[in-house]
């Protein structure tokens, strides 16, 4: 009785069993994404000690702590989904399933975000290159 309402949640919540696959197929792949993420962003941090303790005014280095605070969340966010999901389906859980798209929906929020905020930056900068050109030519 329990094993049919479980399977009646997932199956209401539009999930049929290919549709189970494919989440289990992209599971493994957030997966690996989200633990190459987590890889990359701890090998700048290696990175950015040794050049700050090298070179303390490197601007590279100010760089890359920019770089891990930025890409550290959609890591954790992707990583976080990928649990979630391969934990809803495997047990049948709605409420996992439910979390692993609130996680994902977070990441492509901050995703969001970060090209509104690139976008407004490139904008800015080529509005004062272009003002900064005009005024040189005068």
């Amino acid at each position: 009785m329990e094993q049919q309402i479980k399977e009646d949640l997932l199956s209401n919540a539009g999930l049929d069993d290919i549709s189970q696959s494919y989440l289990l197929q992209t599971v493994r792949w957030t997966k690996f994404i989200a633990i190459m993420g987590f890889i990359l962003t701890g090998l700048v941090g290696i990175a950015v000690l040794l050049a700050l303790i090298a070179a303390p005014l490197l601007f590279s280095a100010y760089l890359s702590v920019l770089y891990l605070l930025l890409y550290f969340y959609p890591s954790y966010c992707l990583y976080q989904f990928s649990r979630y999901m391969k934990s809803g389906l495997y047990y049948e859980d709605k409420l996992q399933v439910m979390q692993a798209f609130r996680h994902q929906r977070n990441m492509y929020r901050y995703l969001g975000i970060m090209l509104i905020v690139m976008i407004a930056l490139f904008a800015i900068l080529f509005m004062s290159t272009g003002l900064l050109a005009g005024i040189g030519a005068i």
